[in-house]
C-alpha cells in the first residue's frame, strides 16, 4: 500500500494525484496461515498490493551485487541507507521507472537512481519480505511520536532488507534498528520469514513498533488494520517491542494495559478509533462462516499472548479455520470481492516449508486483479530471470474526459480532482491503456479485469473467461508439479536453476498468451 506522509512538494503532488485518482485506495489485504493449519505442513502468507486501477507493475530478479558495499541508497522521499555488503540477489515487484518513462519514478517524480517501491520477494539466502500493509494511527499517538521525514518508507523496506539480510532474524533486527534511529515515514504491517521462522511487525508512529514471531497454529487476515491486541512484552523469545512503546501511549493519553505487568493492548493504545474493514468481515466469513459475526469486534481477530489469568501463552486469536488450508484456499481468498479487485497491482503468495533447501520457498505470482487471474509458481531462489512480459516498461494509462477515438483498450471510469475550494470533484471520463498493452503481462491482465468488470459483457462471455482462467490455474498447478520433478532430477544447482526458470517462464507465457486472446475476444 502506498499512502504515507510525503516529504517534498513534488512527492506531495504525486500523493494527491494518487489519492484523488483511486477509489478505496487503502485496500491491500494480507493473510497468514501457519504450518500447523495447512494440509501440507507449509507456512503460507500473502499480500495483495493495491493503490489504484491501471498502474503498471514489473516483476523481475534483482541480481546479486546490484548494490555494492559502501553505496548510499537514496530513496523516494528522504530516507538514505549505506549498504554494508554487496547485495544478495532477489525476486521483486516494482513500479515502472523504465525506459518508456525515461527513468522517472511514478511515486516521487524523481529521476535519481533508485528502485521505486519494491513490494515483496525472496533473496538468495531464503529470506522473504512482504511489505507492506499500510496502517494509520490515532491523532494523539501521532502527535506524541510523528513520522520522520527522513525515515524509512514502505518504498525502501524490501530493497534494503532483501539486499542485506541472510536470515529472517537479521532482517527483523535491521528493520527495527532503522525504526529506532532514522524512524519510519508511515505505518505498516510487514511479514519477514525464512524456513525457520516467520515474523509479523506493526508500526504506526515514527519510532514505536511490535514484532511478533508467529506460531504454527495461527491464522489471520490483515486488511490495512492494526491486528495486535494485548501483548505481554516480557515474552522475550517471541516479542520485540520498541523501548518507548508504553511511554508514548501514556504521553498520548491512550495507553491501555498494565504497566506493572509490562503489557499493552496495542490496537487500543495506538489505533483505538479504527473501524473494522468490510474486508475483515468477509475474511472472517471465508475462514469460518459458521462462527463469523456480521459486526466483528477487535477481540474477534486481534493477536494476544496473555491468558485470562494474566500468564504468558503462545500467540493466539479467536479465528478457527473450518478446514486445513492449501494453496488453493489462499488463492480463493483473493477471489473474495473487495479483496481481489481492479485496484490490485499484484498479489504474491509465499509458501514456505521447514526444509533447508533452494526449494523451501515457493512464490505464487499474479499481476493486476487477483480475482480474474491465474497464479504462476516460482522457486525464487532458483529463478535467474522472469518471463519477459513481466518487465515491459510502458507509458502510463491516460485519463480523458472524452472517449478516445484511437485507443484499442479503454474503459469508463471516474477520476477525482481537487476544486479551488479544496473539495473533491468527481469527473467522469475514460482511461485508455498504452498502445503496447499486449506486450505487457500487467496491462494484459488489467485490460481483462476492466473489460470483465465494465458491465458490458454477456453472461456467456463472463462464463467463458471464468472457465479459461480456471483452466489456466490448473495448468499452473501442473507447472508446480513439473517444477518439483525437474528440480529433483537435476544433477546440479545450475541445472536446477535453468529448469526452474524455464518452467515458470513457460507457465507465465501460457497465461499471458491466453489472456491476450481473451481480451481480443471481448474488447
Amino acid at each position: 500500500m502506498k499512502l504515507s506522509k510525503f516529504k517534498t512538494a513534488v512527492s506531495m503532488m504525486v500523493a494527491l494525484v494518487l489519492c484523488l485518482s483511486s477509489v478505496g485506495a487503502m485496500a491491500c489485504t494480507a493473510i497468514y496461515v501457519g504450518s500447523g493449519l495447512t494440509a501440507d505442513g507449509t507456512t503460507i502468507f500473502a499480500r495483495s498490493e493495491d493503490i489504484s486501477n491501471s498502474y503498471n507493475k514489473l516483476f523481475y530478479v534483482s541480481p546479486a551485487g546490484n548494490h555494492t558495499a559502501g553505496e548510499e541508497y537514496v530513496g523516494c522521499y528522504g530516507f538514505t541507507y549505506t549498504f554494508t555488503k554487496d547485495s544478495y540477489g532477489y525476486t521483486a515487484f516494482r513500479d515502472d521507472n523504465g525506459s518508456a518513462v525515461n527513468g522517472v519514478c511514478p511515486d516521487c517524480g524523481g529521476e535519481h537512481k533508485h528502485t521505486p517501491y519494491e513490494a515483496g520477494g525472496t533473496n538468495d539466502m531464503g529470506v522473504t519480505v512482504s511489505a507492506t500493509e499500510t496502517i494509520g494511527c490515532s491523532d494523539a499517538v501521532y502527535e506524541a511520536d510523528p513520522y520522520e521525514d527522513a525515515g524509512i518508507e514502505e518504498a525502501e523496506i524490501t530493497t534494503v532488507l532483501l539486499s542485506e539480510s541472510a536470515t529472517a532474524k537479521e532482517a527483523v533486527d535491521l528493520l527495527l534498528s532503522i525504526y529506532d534511529t532514522a524512524g519510519c515515514a508511515g505505518g505498516s504491517g510487514i511479514f519477514i520469514a525464512d524456513n525457520t521462522e516467520t515474523w509479523y511487525i506493526e508500526n504506526v508512529t515514527g519510532h514505536q513498533y511490535v514484532a511478533l514471531k508467529l506460531p504454527a497454529d495461527l491464522a489471520f487476515a490483515q486488511p490495512n488494520m492494526s491486528i495486535i491486541g494485548l501483548i505481554d512484552l516480557d515474552d522475550a523469545e517471541n516479542v520485540i517491542a520498541s523501548e518507548g512503546l508504553i511511554a508514548v501511549a501514556q504521553q498520548a493519553g491512550t495507553y491501555v494495559g498494565d504497566e506493572a505487568a509490562n503489557t499493552i493492548d496495542y490496537v487500543a493504545s495506538y489505533n483505538g478509533d479504527q473501524s473494522v474493514s468490510s474486508r475483515m468481515v468477509d475474511a472472517l466469513k471465508y475462514f469460518n462462516a459458521a462462527t463469523a459475526k456480521e459486526e466483528p469486534e477487535n477481540a474477534d481477530f486481534t493477536l494476544s499472548n496473555v491468558a485470562a489469568d494474566g500468564s504468558i501463552v503462545p500467540l493466539y486469536n479467536s479465528i478457527a479455520l473450518d478446514h486445513a488450508y492449501s494453496i488453493e484456499d489462499v488463492i480463493g481468498y483473493y477471489h473474495i470481492a473487495g479483496i481481489g479487485s481492479n485496484r490490485n497491482l499484484e498479489t504474491h503468495i509465499f509458501q514456505v516449508s521447514a526444509e533447508d533447501s533452494l526449494t523451501d520457498t515457493v512464490e505464487w505470482v499474479a499481476m493486476d486483479d487477483a480475482a480474474w487471474n491465474a497464479f504462476v509458481p516460482y522457486y525464487p531462489m532458483l529463478t535467474t530471470d522472469t518471463y519477459g512480459a513481466y518487465k515491459v516498461s510502458t507509458l502510463p494509462a491516460e485519463f480523458t474526459e472524452e472517449e478516445p477515438a484511437d485507443a484499442e483498450i479503454c474503459y469508463a471510469t471516474t477520476k477525482y480532482k481537487r476544486a479551488e475550494d479544496g473539495s473533491r470533484v468527481a469527473v467522469e471520463g475514460f482511461r485508455a491503456l498504452p498502445a503496447d498493452w499486449a506486450d505487457s503481462f500487467y496491462w494484459t491482465m488489467d485490460a481483462l479485469s476492466n473489460l470483465v468488470e465494465s458491465g458490458s459483457l454477456t453472461d456467456d462471455q463472463i462464463a467463458a473467461v471464468t472457465a479459461k482462467l480456471d483452466e489456466l490455474q490448473a495448468q499452473c498447478y501442473a507447472a508446480y508439479d513439473e517444477l518439483q520433478a525437474a528440480v529433483s532430477a537435476a544433477e546440479s544447482d545450475e541445472a536446477a536453476a535453468q529448469a526452474a526458470t524455464q518452467i515458470s517462464a513457460d507457465a507465465a507465457a501460457a497465461v499471458h498468451a491466453a489472456a491476450v486472446e481473451l481480451v481480443n475476444s471481448i474488447k
